[in-house]
C-alpha cells in the first residue's frame, strides 16, 4: 500500500473546510525558517560589520570577499552532497547538526584572538565549516517544508523560508549600531552563536513518520524535471545570486564611503533587507493565489534588481536609498519562486533538487563578491555594481529562455486538480 499522501487537499479540489494553513506542521515549517536565518549570519555579520572587523583585524574590501568567496564556494560543493544525504536521514538530523556547526563557527569568530584572523587560515577553517551547514540547512529547510505544508500554500511558506535571508541580512545591518558600536563586534558573533545552539536544541529528537520519508533507494528519489533544465536554473541562481550577495557584503562599506555615518549605513542594510524581506512574502503569496507563473515573475524581479544596481552605479549618494531598496527588493524577491517551482515540480525528491540548485546560488554568491570586492578596491565601486547590474539582467533573460521550453512551461503551469 503506498504512502499517505502528506498533502492530500489540492487548491480547488472542492469540499475543503479548513484553511490550507491549518494543516502546517508549523513546529517543523518554524525550524525550517529559523535555520537558514542563522546559518547565513556568518556571511552577513562579516559583511555589515566589516568596517569594524577591518579597524582591528586589518581585513579591507578585498579580504571580505574573500571570506565569501571561502564559505560560498564550499557550499556550492556541499549542496548537491548534502542534499542526497538529508534525503536519506531526514530533516531533523539535517537541522540540527548544520545550526550546531553555524553555533561554533560563529562562537570562533566571536573567540579568536586577531593574531588568527591576520593567519587567515584559521578564519577560513571556521568559513569552511559555515559554508557546509550552510548548505545543508538549505536542503534540511527545503525537506521540512515540502514535508509538512500543503502544497497549495507552498508559496507562502517558501517565501516566508527565503525571507529568513534578508531577516538576517537586516539583523547584521542592526547589529552595527546596537552592538558592534556600543560594546564590540565580537559580542554579536557570540549571541548570534548562542541562538544557533537553542536552535539545535528545539529540534525533535524522533525522524518524521516512516510513511512522509521516502525510500531513499526508490526511483521517485530522482529529480523528475530533465536535469538540463535543473541546470540552467542553477546558472540563472548563480547570476543572481553573484549580484545581491554582493549587495549584502558591501552595502555599508559603500555608504561610509559615499560620506553616511557607519550607524545609519547598518540601519540602510536594515531596511533594504526589510524590502527584500516583504517582497519575498508577497509573491509567495500571490503565487499561491494562482498556483503558476512563477518563472515569469522571477524574471521580472530579477531585471528590477538589476535596475537597482544600475542606480548605485551612476545615482551615487543622491540615489543611494532609491537603489539599495530597489535592488533589495528585486534582487532578493525572487528566490522563494526558485524554489516553490523546483519543489512542486519534484515533491518526493525535494532535497536532491534543489540541492543541485541550490550548487548555483552559492557559486554565485561566493564568486560574486570576490570579484566585486576587487573591482571595488581597485577601480570604483561604480563599475562593481555596474557588473552586479549585468549579471541580474543576464539571469533574468535566462529565466526567460527556460519559461519558453518544455520542460520550463510544464514547471510553470498549474497543478492538475483532483476531481472528489
Amino acid at each position: 500500500m503506498p504512502p499517505t499522501d502528506p498533502n492530500p487537499s489540492e487548491p480547488g479540489s472542492g469540499g475543503e473546510s479548513n484553511s490550507a494553513l491549518d494543516r502546517v506542521q508549523w513546529r517543523a515549517a518554524s525550524l525550517a525558517v529559523v535555520v537558514i536565518a542563522i546559518t547565513i549570519l556568518p556571511a552577513f555579520m562579516t559583511g555589515a560589520l566589516g568596517v569594524q572587523i577591518g579597524e582591528d583585524v586589518g581585513i579591507d574590501l578585498t579580504g571580505i570577499g574573500g571570506l565569501y568567496g571561502v564559505l560560498f564556494g564550499t557550499a556550492a560543493l556541499a549542496s548537491a552532497p548534502t542534499g542526497r544525504l538529508v534525503q536519506r536521514l531526514g530533516w531533523e538530523i539535517g537541522i540540527r547538526s548544520s545550526a550546531s556547526g553555524t553555533g561554533f563557527a560563529l562562537s570562533a569568530m566571536a573567540l579568536f584572538p586577531d593574531a588568527w584572523w591576520g593567519m587567515w587560515w584559521p578564519i577560513a577553517i571556521v568559513f569552511v565549516l559555515a559554508g557546509v551547514t550552510g548548505a545543508a540547512s538549505q536542503a534540511a529547510s527545503n525537506l521540512a517544508l515540502a514535508r509538512s505544508v500543503p502544497s497549495d500554500r507552498y508559496g507562502l511558506l517558501f517565501g516566508l523560508k527565503h525571507s529568513a535571508v534578508p531577516a538576517a541580512a537586516m539583523l547584521g545591518g542592526l547589529a552595527v549600531p546596537t552592538i558592534a558600536l556600543t560594546i564590540g563586534w565580537r559580542y554579536a558573533f557570540a549571541i548570534a552563536g548562542a541562538l544557533a545552539f537553542v536552535i539545535a536544541l528545539a529540534v525533535p529528537l524522533r525522524r518524521s513518520r516512516p510513511d512522509l520519508i521516502a525510500d531513499p533507494h526508490a526511483p521517485k528519489q530522482r529529480p523528475t524535471t530533465p536535469v538540463s533544465t535543473l541546470i540552467a536554473l542553477t546558472v540563472a541562481a548563480a547570476l543572481g545570486h553573484a549580484g545581491i550577495d554582493s549587495l549584502g557584503a558591501f552595502v555599508v562599506p559603500y555608504a561610509a564611503s559615499e560620506g553616511v555615518a557607519v550607524g545609519l549605513a547598518g540601519l540602510l542594510l536594515a531596511v533594504g533587507s526589510l524590502a527584500g524581506l516583504v517582497t519575498r512574502l508577497v509573491a509567495g503569496w500571490k503565487i499561491d493565489s494562482r498556483q503558476h507563473a512563477g518563472l515569469h515573475w522571477m524574471a521580472t524581479l530579477l531585471v528590477a534588481g538589476s535596475l537597482g544596481f544600475l542606480v548605485l552605479s551612476v545615482g551615487g549618494r543622491p540615489w543611494l536609498v532609491a537603489g539599495v531598496l530597489l535592488a533589495f527588493a528585486g534582487g532578493w524577491g525572487w528566490a522563494g519562486l526558485l524554489t516553490f517551482v523546483v519543489i512542486r515540480a519534484n515533491p518526493e525528491s525535494a532535497a536532491v533538487a534543489t540541492g543541485i540548485v541550490n550548487t548555483g546560488k552559492y557559486v554565485g554568491a561566493g564568486l560574486g563578491p570576490v570579484l566585486f570586492g576587487y573591482l571595488a578596491q581597485r577601480v570604483s565601486f561604480a563599475a562593481a555594481w555596474g557588473l552586479a547590474s549585468s549579471m541580474l539582467l543576464a539571469g533574468g533573460i535566462l529565466v526567460l529562455v527556460i519559461r519558453l521550453t518544455g520542460a520550463g512551461r510544464e514547471m510553470a503551469a498549474p497543478p492538475p486538480k483532483r476531481t472528489a
